[in-house]
């Protein structure tokens, strides 16, 4: 019994062990078990800003390294989770339980066996499920939080491991909140009329949140293989909040209203099929409806409908070949289908066709790749992503290595067609990264050190940016004629145990010099300088954390004028538990934005001040 686990693990992480570059950040185990939802887990991440637009109902993506949130790819078990419409994958929308790891890359993921979709992104965040009752146990993990907002979320999982290579994961959950928190807001300003302003207290409205989630995980892991089938549903129901500002009772805030009801089944497996090659084959087919009412502000009368269904096929198969000990290649081809049925009926067919080359040699890795796109449909284009990746690895202690790539965007469906100033001319981004890091770590008996270091240079030609223009689902795009992002991410961690103690501190700041080559500013809503710090302690069954987030000032236009200048913001969180192990209790109090800070991450879409929630967690 225990030899065949053994046999089965090392077959599901073959393509991990041949990594040329590890992830730049990684969340996992407890720290996901911790998280409220996914954004929750990553957002400590060197180089990532997190976009929250504040409230339940409000959207969460992320931006790394000043690329834009549709330059980063998310794949749940190697398989890409995409949005044609608008490419604003909401984060909040994925639990994290069930998963094993999320994993941050840039440039792309460099392993002998992946999808060719894996081969063109700017970067890309990897979702890994765990596989479920691993001693051959059923497991029953029921989860309840509440607090702030008139937050309610319940959520469980069932565990079964019906033989040795079969099993399965069933998990439902929900969450419901009136979304409603009190904010701060003033402006006083010189007008021709004299200096005016007001400061005042207002109630945050429309961020109510319904939303029911289901997932059924199917896995059977036979010798030197892993497949694995995913079945998900997501229903919700939300207000969406629009831009704040003193304002007449002629212009009331917004009422504007989105459901989403989202299908989603996905299959994949790799196999040996020899001790030189390896065989992967992933699909996916997603249906996504959302309904969006559209309350006119001056006349309720003028309200819109729109109904919205996208439809996404996708198909990869792979091969991985061990040619010599020191030579590995690989390839896949992949096909993808969208469609959106609305006013217009855009559709959009593309292929990916990537090779890869590996070369190691002691201490150094080498991955040589080129992925080929062909869209057409929604616009014509083909393109070529060729990456170098290299890395040195003198000793235990110390890493160095770097990569050259070139990767593109294409423009979304809404860009082309839904946008509030539709511009049917928006050109691909283009975008070529260079970057180059360093790390050290070090472990002795009661201590465990590590520190790294990234420095990188992106040039962005036709950057496309999205500006909210009212609400959340009206935009406006455009395309800036070129971007220059010089980037410095340092990091360091250490860890004392002693004494049936362990304390931990994490230190992270990011620097990017993220400018418009023809106006010379700072892009829109990214920061020159952010930082975040995490302490932590515990003991027994005790458990501390304190978190803070530091962000400075940002322009909503590269034209940085100061009426366009968003306020620094600094916030601090803390996390108190308690776990009973022999019973499988877990209870947690956690405090976000301890000293009541008024911030915005968006303009006009203020955050919540002081919050408290409560979490009892039971496993049996």
């Amino acid at each position: 019994m225990q030899a065949r686990e053994a046999d089965s693990l090392h077959a599901a992480r073959v393509t991990a062990l041949l990594q040329v570059a590890p992830p730049t950040a990684v969340s996992s185990g407890e720290q996901l078990r911790k998280a409220d939802n996914l954004p929750d887990a990553i957002r400590g991440f060197s180089g990532l800003q997190l976009r929250d637009y504040g409230g339940a109902g409000g959207v969460k993506t992320i931006n790394v390294r000043s690329l834009g949130s549709a330059h980063t790819a998310i794949f749940l078990d190697g398989i890409p989770i995409d949005n044609a419409q608008n490419a604003q994958v909401d984060l909040g929308r994925i639990p994290t339980e069930g998963l094993e790891k999320a994993e941050l890359y840039q440039g792309q993921r460099s392993a002998l066996l992946q999808t060719a979709r894996e081969y063109g992104s700017a970067s890309s965040l990897h979702l890994t499920s765990a596989l479920p009752a691993p001693k051959g146990r059923d497991g029953f993990r029921l989860r309840v939080r509440g607090g702030s907002s008139g937050t309610i979320s319940p959520a469980a999982a069932w565990e079964s491991r019906w033989s040795p290579v079969l099993s399965s994961r069933v998990q439902a959950g929900m969450t419901r909140s009136h979304g409603r928190y009190p904010f701060h807001v003033q402006d006083f300003r010189n007008t021709p009329e004299g200096y005016r302003g007001y400061d005042t207290v207002m109630v945050r409205e429309n961020c109510d949140l319904t939303e029911f989630r289901g997932d059924a995980h199917l896995f059977y892991t036979p010798e030197k293989g892993r497949y694995d089938v995913r079945l998900s549903w997501y229903d919700a129901d939300r207000g969406i909040p629009g831009p704040v500002y003193k304002q007449s009772e002629r212009y009331p805030l917004s009422n504007d209203r989105q459901s989403d009801q989202d299908l989603s089944v996905q299959a994949g497996g790799t196999q040996e099929l020899s001790e030189e090659v390896t065989l992967l084959a992933r699909v996916r087919y997603a249906r996504n409806r959302l309904l969006f009412l559209d309350v006119s502000e001056l006349d309720p009368s003028l309200s819109a409908r729109w109904d919205y269904l996208q439809q996404g096929a996708y198909a990869s198969v792979g091969l991985g070949w061990r040619a010599t000990p020191n030579w590995h290649f690989g390839g896949a081809v992949d096909g993808q289908y969208e469609t959106l049925q609305a006013a217009v009926n855009p559709r959009r067919r593309t292929l990916f066709a990537a090779v890869s080359a590996v070369w190691t040699d002691g201490p150094w890795k080498g991955d040589v790749s080129l992925q080929y796109q062909h869209s057409e449909g929604a616009g014509s284009y083909r393109f070529l992503s060729p990456a170098v990746i290299l890395s040195w690895t003198p000793d235990p202690y110390w890493s160095f290595g770097g990569f050259v790539k070139r990767s593109c965007r294409l423009p979304t469906f809404n860009d082309l067609y839904y946008s509030q100033v539709t511009v049917r001319t928006l050109r691909p981004e283009q975008v070529w990264q260079t970057a180059a890091h360093w790390s050290w770590k070090r472990a002795w008996p009661h201590w465990r050190f590590q520190a790294r270091e990234d420095l990188y240079f992106n040039y962005v030609q036709d950057k496309l940016i999205a500006v909210p223009n009212g609400s959340l689902f009206r935009w406006s795009m455009y395309n800036i004629g070129g971007v220059r992002i010089f980037g410095d991410e340092r990091s360091t961690s250490a860890t004392w145990t002693g004494g049936g103690w362990t304390l931990g501190g994490t230190a992270r700041y990011t620097f990017q010099w993220a400018r418009d080559t023809e106006t010379g500013g700072q892009i829109p809503y990214i920061p020159v300088h952010s930082a975040n710090f995490l302490l932590s302690a515990a003991r027994g069954g005790w458990g501390l954390e304190i978190q803070g987030f530091l962000t400075g000032e940002r322009y909503i236009s590269s034209t940085n004028r100061t009426d366009f200048r968003i306020d620094p913001w600094t916030t601090w969180d803390a996390s108190l538990s308690y776990s009973i192990p022999r019973h499988g209790l877990t209870f947690r109090l956690q405090l976000r934005n301890l000293l009541n800070e008024n911030y915005e991450i968006i303009r006009q879409y203020p955050m919540p001040g002081f919050q408290a929630f409560g979490v009892l967690e039971y496993v049996f």
